[in-house]
């Protein structure tokens, strides 16, 4: 199955998480609501689906975090300590999440068999797009500025971090991820702006 996100034309500001057969077909909404549903990450084991969580359209004001939805049951959680967070990512094992600060300032990671969260790379500037290498002993991620703006990873256990790629040179998008072998892979832009000007007369 394939999760895909969905920004409906009648409502811009929700977005919606679909899921759609490997096979083809019809995209079946993830878990009907009236939020915000982001970054949806399957579980390793498939009985889960992590996402993140923005409450446009609650009573109370907006609240980001990261829910759980069970597959079978269709009963969704939210997971403790995780609010103001969002993107996130099972480890291969299932044991840990990973997940970026609302700022995009920091990289947090959640234990399940403790429960608790901690912070795992921070004071590097934007950081986003963490990724687990299929043997889990590394984090790939993004630090799009900062001293040293490029594509990063992280060993499992450590706290400082490796420059792999110098991208200040790349007029890039936001999008990067990893290939089977680990290598990164970066969508680059080159599209162009118009600049527009627009006279306003008021009565």
């Amino acid at each position: 199955m394939v999760l895909k996100s969905v920004t409906p034309t009648c409502s811009p500001q929700v977005i919606n998480s679909y899921v759609i057969s490997a096979q083809g077909g019809a995209p079946m909404a993830m878990y009907p609501e009236g939020n915000s549903q982001f970054d949806a990450n399957w579980s390793p084991d498939g009985k889960q689906i992590a996402y993140g969580r923005n409450a446009l359209m609650s009573q109370r004001p907006e609240t980001l975090d990261i829910r759980l939805l069970d597959i079978a049951s269709k009963q969704v959680s939210a997971l403790p300590g995780s609010q103001n967070l969002y993107a996130p990512r099972w480890s291969p094992d299932g044991k840990r999440i990973v997940a970026v600060s609302a700022d995009n300032s920091r990289l947090v990671l959640y234990d399940f068999k403790t429960q608790k969260w901690s912070d795992w790379i921070t004071g590097l500037g934007h950081i986003g797009t963490p990724m687990w290498s299929r043997d889990q002993k590394y984090l790939y991620f993004d630090n799009i500025n900062g001293e040293h703006p490029g594509y990063r990873r992280v060993k499992l256990g450590e706290s400082r971090s490796e420059l792999l790629v110098d991208l200040k040179d790349l007029h890039r998008s936001w999008w990067s991820s990893i290939a089977l072998d680990n290598s990164p892979i970066f969508s680059r832009d080159i599209s162009t702006d118009e600049i527009y000007a627009l006279d306003l007369e008021l009565p």
